[in-house]
């Protein structure tokens, strides 16, 4: 016989518990901020069943990541064969399972990939080749006595490179195609990335992340099925690549919007939602990173990486709390590769699917989030698409009003994650600007604080 628990008590509504809220904290309840996420979205501080629909709660869930875990996925920064292949292997010895490898700026024939690869067999090991280099010559050279199955992909965005460089993304979107049939039945090799991350850096809200996200992925999916490529494979040989701020909250329900509105997506094209499996990568944010006070990192970057796991990250990569203002250390590496080992042997989070489904709150803050989204989205398709928008200046006005805003709270006293208020000395955390002064076309301003950190995007004549 099925017993009910708790049975001897009777149900209480919301405002039952609003009246005893009150009562403990002595009429202070009021002074409860809401989750304003965005400008147009705030959610009460606290949630009850009533106020969820179950039927678009289960929708939700529906979406979500079904099989538990992620790969714990350091970067290594290439700076000459030998040097970058013992930091992939010692990586991999102590707790990585993959690798990004960061070729930026690097000349792929200066990688001599027989010795940056020697030990490591691409067919066992996923190795991300970050790199803006032609990916069918990248792909070439990593394939050579590799075996025929390979893993991890190209982590190459060519129109994030566009909106940062000026350089048209034409070339790299044939090189594109061309990798995709040539990987066509390597299932776990990605072809190409949707970087989010630049959004994030130039100061976008998580409702403006998923939107210009999604108006990205479906500019990529309509240029690569104009060439010939299924829209199936154009969506799910793709890494989506997103970072991950300290609103705790907030950024396990940006996940999860994200994969309800791509299952919308893939509905548009006609896909079976079962087949659309978007791989997602979650890196812990640089925005927010601090000069001073280094160790305040540390504890921004362990709550970035609870939201990405609990959000359903696939590739989980945590950047080492001193990567501002040096090139990592031993220390603040391993400390970086042993977040993910914590989630995974103490938390027991690596043994659920969605950890968060069932929260009044996450189900309710994921689904308003993915509406607000999707609004903007539909706006911005309306407006010509991602590229249109970019040209217009839709994209630069959105952002640039985010990043005021964000100015604005931390500079009247908002408390995120780690030290921001009470500091020991006088002076404030200082990040540092990547933006380019030497180029007269910068999207944001030359006075940003030096608060944030934010790449700067190169303004794209009509």
């Amino acid at each position: 016989m099925t017993t009910r628990l708790f049975s001897d008590f009777s149900p209480s509504g919301k405002d039952t518990w609003e009246q005893q809220a009150e009562k403990e904290l002595k009429g202070r309840l009021k002074t409860l901020s809401d989750w304003t996420i965005g400008a147009d979205l705030h959610l009460d501080p606290y949630l009850t069943h009533s106020e969820i629909e179950p039927k678009r709660m289960a929708a939700m869930q529906a979406c979500q990541k079904k099989i538990p875990g992620w790969q714990n996925v350091p970067v290594v920064k290439f700076s000459e064969p030998r040097k970058a292949n013992v930091a992939m292997r010692h990586a991999l010895e102590y707790g990585a399972d993959a690798i990004m490898l960061d070729l930026a700026n690097v000349n792929i024939a200066h990688c001599e990939f027989p010795k940056l690869l020697h030990g490591i067999r691409l067919s066992d090991t996923a190795v991300y080749f970050q790199t803006d280099e032609n990916a069918v010559a990248v792909f070439k050279e990593i394939s050579k006595n590799a075996g025929y199955y390979l893993k991890g992909g190209i982590a190459s965005d060519p129109i994030a490179k566009w909106m940062r460089t000026g350089k048209f993304f034409e070339d790299n979107l044939r090189a594109i195609v061309a990798l995709l049939d040539e990987t066509r039945n390597m299932r776990e090799f990605r072809a190409y990335m949707v970087d989010g991350r630049l959004f994030h850096n130039n100061g976008a809200n998580p409702v403006q992340e998923l939107a210009m996200v999604l108006s990205e992925v479906v500019n990529y999916v309509d240029l690569l099925t104009d060439k010939g490529v299924s829209s199936l494979i154009a969506l799910n040989r793709a890494l989506f690549s997103f970072s991950i701020g300290p609103e705790f909250l907030s950024e396990i329900a940006k996940l999860r919007a994200f994969r309800f509105l791509l299952s919308k997506i893939s509905d548009a094209y006609q896909l079976p939602r079962a087949l659309c499996t978007p791989f997602i990568q979650a890196q812990t944010s640089s925005f927010y990173n601090a000069d001073a006070a280094p160790y305040t990192n540390m504890i921004r970057a362990s709550s970035e990486a609870m939201s990405a796991v609990m959000g359903g990250c696939n590739v989980l990569t945590v950047t080492p709390y001193d990567h501002p203002f040096q090139d990592p250390a031993d220390f603040s590496e391993r400390i970086a590769r042993n977040v993910s080992s914590i989630l995974v042997h103490e938390s027991a989070l690596a043994y659920v699917a969605d950890p968060a489904a069932g929260s009044y709150m996450l189900e309710k803050m994921s689904l308003e989030m993915a509406d607000k989204a999707w609004e903007l989205f539909l706006e911005m398709e309306e407006k010509g698409g991602f590229v249109k928008c970019f040209e217009s200046g839709f994209i630069q006005n959105q952002l640039n009003a985010s990043l005021a805003q964000k100015v604005k709270d931390l500079g009247e006293g908002k408390v995120m994650i780690g030290v921001n208020k009470f500091i020991e000395d006088a002076d404030p955390i200082y990040l540092k600007d990547n933006n380019d002064n030497s180029n007269p076309h910068l999207l944001m301003d030359q006075n940003l604080p030096k608060c944030f950190r934010a790449s700067a995007l190169t303004a794209i004549k009509p």
